[in-house]
């Protein structure tokens, strides 16, 4: 259906159309998934799962006061408080089983609409208010908007639709759930009434709201004088990533095949004094949505929200992910054209008591004056926030990471029974060790901003940034045994060597030989044991020969070639020492984007495909480099708006936005080839390829960077109406 506007409306609208484009987009990570819903269900297991964003602590018994107290909330502002929900979408498999289709939240659209745009008030302090019918299964033409002869109305079943995204062939919008073959995302939207009676912040028929008369722009009815801002919400589902050869279908939560029977539900719970100026300083003016160009937003803008905020673990004692046997609650699966009542449970599970987070916050520490206490007793002091670069780690000591548990103490903890004396921690589970750290690392508190993941009420670092402390008084020599030193080294011994069976196996020969630079030359090119032998000769390698043994010291008794005061092993006989730098090869499980709070995390080795790339498909790209590493390969896929990056072969590069499309999984050990830019990190095989994929719990994924280009320029040709 093509909903025209009459040409009095155009006419009437010319004089504040370039007001029309003024809005803010807020992005949004799920807070909980369940039956869940206080607005119809206060106290009580809803009828169907929500998929809610928002305020962390929303659950069954929430109102304006229990959010506004909230520790934090899975959108970007956190300064709004408010709880956002929609029914979760499924696939129902043609045995009859279901299980939910992926997402990326919900995008939240605060948007200067209507005639009277100029004198928009924010929302009254605690409003609440649903849009959509979850009982229908058809499209209604007879229920109108208001409307008069010069705002006229429009089919209130409008409110309702939903994009087929595909960047290569854009598709039009449609009003129910039409097309589920969707090569980037389904986009389910929903608009509410930006219309309020000046009284009531609730009524259980929504009367004490309405729709503009064309829903996203028109006029109030003179019921309705206030203006409030226009509500918009888009859910971004992924039905392509669903094996649909079974023949089954794409099913909302409240049973739904259709998609008319969509709806959406809002509580309030916004700092009052924060919306009221966001609203007077942005709603009109903000024409490009950007929530750091609006200085009331700004101020509390988390661009870790969805790491500093998790979702919540379940608060009704049932089973709603996964593989199910049939709807949560009592929802039977149905493609109308006939309404379908929400169905009633005669039992129902019990509720979960959540853990009671309210009022808690994070502190930033201050610089030389945070401490903490670690296992052993000793005191960390914080040093600061420091860049940090895969490429050259501003703590190039040990390293863990720890995806559940990471916090200051344990990583301090860590790294002292290492036997370093800096530590810090980076992008919430991760942990960097050293002896020391340069102040040319150091950068603005700001960049520290992601919450531990063991401890959400701490600082973990940020993305390539580190949060740095030092340990008071830890003892940092971890020498086996008295001898020669030289920095980022631990000696062994004098060690035995043959001219048969040698004990390292690559030599370097030089006329200046020194300590100094045999360990450059082994921690240059990882390895992890370095020798020195007959004054001028470094020797390197990863593992010592099971013929050497530990000699007498007066066997290494000759003097460097380059420095006569440092000894340089003997006759058949090696200064040998261990690179305390030394990495051991491998794949890095996750990789950070710099400068971006986006992440891959690494899949796997797979085989190249007899009929063609791991990595295919028609959108696919690829690339080489003398200086391939796996960050280099990461970050140029993400450029290029790819979701897969995969590195094969030392230095080549793949990627894609379908993932695997030939070959198979396989054994690490065929994907173990050093990359020709970093000796500490494996770049695939022969035919053989490591796979990385982007993750989606950032606002730098996929939802940020495609699709938010994709709903603004969607949005932009299609403000009155569907197309």
């Amino acid at each position: 259906m093509k909903t025209s506007i009459s040409v009095s409306l155009a006419l009437s609208l010319g004089s504040w159309l370039g007001l029309v484009n003024a809005y803010w987009r807020m992005t949004c990570s799920v807070a909980q998934t369940g039956r869940v819903d206080p607005i119809l269900s206060p106290g009580s297991v809803s009828g169907h799962v929500h998929l809610l964003s928002g305020a962390t602590n929303v659950n069954t018994t929430s109102d304006y006061d229990t959010l506004s107290v909230a520790s934090c909330t899975t959108c970007s502002v956190q300064k709004d408080l408010s709880a956002y929900w929609t029914p979760l979408m499924y696939y129902q498999f043609a045995n009859g089983s279901l299980t939910p289709v992926p997402n990326d939240g919900t995008v939240v659209y605060y948007l200067g609409r209507g005639v009277d745009v100029a004198n928009a008030i924010p929302f009254p302090k605690g409003l609440k208010m649903v849009s959509g019918d979850s009982t229908v299964r058809s499209y209604d033409n007879t229920t109108m908007t208001y409307g008069n002869s010069t705002y006229p109305s429009r089919p209130v079943a409008d409110r309702v639709s939903f994009v087929c995204i595909d960047y290569t062939n854009e598709t039009p919008q449609t009003t129910f759930l039409n097309n589920t073959d969707c090569p980037d995302g389904l986009r389910a939207q929903i608009q509410f009434q930006s219309c309020w009676d000046g009284v009531n912040l609730y009524k259980s028929d929504q009367s004490h709201v309405a729709y503009l008369s064309q829903i996203d722009n028109g006029a109030c009815p003179p019921t309705h004088p206030y203006l409030m801002p226009h509500l918009f919400f888009e859910i971004y589902y992924f039905p392509n990533s669903m094996d649909t050869s079974d023949g089954g279908q794409f099913v909302f939560s409240n049973g739904d095949t259709t998609g008319y029977g969509f709806h959406g539900d809002f509580m309030d719970g916004w700092d009052n004094d924060v919306l009221t100026e966001a609203v007077a300083q942005c709603l009109v003016n903000d024409t490009d949505g950007v929530i750091s160009e609006c200085a009331p937003l700004e101020a509390s803008q988390d661009d870790y929200y969805a790491n500093n905020c998790p979702e919540r673990p379940a608060l009704v004692d049932e089973q709603v992910k996964g593989i199910l046997s049939k709807l949560p609650g009592c929802n039977n699966v149905t493609s109308g054209p006939e309404a379908a009542p929400q169905g009633i449970c005669s039992t129902e599970p019990s509720l979960i008591t959540p853990e009671d987070t309210d009022g808690e916050t994070r502190v930033k520490p201050t610089i030389n004056s945070t401490t903490v206490t670690m296992s052993s007793g000793s005191t960390a002091t914080y040093y600061g926030c420091y860049i940090d670069e895969t490429s050259g780690r501003a703590l190039s000591g040990a390293s863990t990471t720890n995806s559940t548990g990471m916090t200051t103490a344990l990583c301090g903890a860590y790294c002292q029974n290492k036997g370093y004396s800096v530590f810090g921690t980076e992008y919430s589970d991760e942990c960097y060790c050293g002896s020391s750290i340069s102040a040319s690392y150091a950068t603005n508190e700001t960049g520290c901003a992601m919450a531990c993941i063991g401890n959400l009420t701490e600082y973990c670092g940020g993305s390539a940034r580190l949060s740095v402390w030092l340990i008071s008084g830890n003892e940092t020599d971890s020498s086996t045994s008295s001898g020669p030193t030289v920095a980022n080294s631990t000696y062994i011994s004098c060690y035995s060597d043959g001219t048969s069976g040698r004990t390292l196996t690559t030599r370097t020969t030089d006329s200046s030989m020194t300590l100094a630079e045999c360990a450059s030359i082994a921690q240059t090119s990882n390895y992890k044991y370095f020798g020195l032998e007959y004054s001028d000769e470094c020797w390197v390698g990863n593992t010592l020969a099971s013929t050497g043994t530990t000699l007498a010291e007066g066997k290494c008794d000759m003097t460097c070639a380059g420095n006569t005061s440092e000894i340089c092993g003997g006759s058949n006989a090696l200064s040998l020492f261990q690179n305390k730098l030394y990495e051991q090869p491998g794949n890095p499980s996750t990789v950070n984007i710099t400068g971006k709070s986006a992440q891959f995390g690494y899949l796997g080795c797979y085989t190249e495909g007899t009929s063609g790339r791991a990595l295919g498909g028609s959108s696919s790209y690829s690339t080489t480099s003398s200086s391939m590493t796996v960050e280099l390969c990461v970050a140029a896929c993400y450029a290029r708006g790819y979701d897969y990056a995969g590195v094969e072969y030392s230095d080549e590069c793949y990627c894609n936005n379908i993932g695997i499309t030939n070959g198979a999984t396989t054994a690490s050990s065929g994907c173990s080839m050093i990359c020709d830019g970093n000796v500490a990190e494996y770049c695939g095989g022969s035919n053989r390829v490591n796979v990385y994929e982007l993750k989606n719990s950032t606002s730098a994924s996929r939802l940020a960077r495609r699709e938010q280009q994709h709903s603004r320029r969607f949005m932009l040709s299609h403000w009155f109406g569907l197309s």
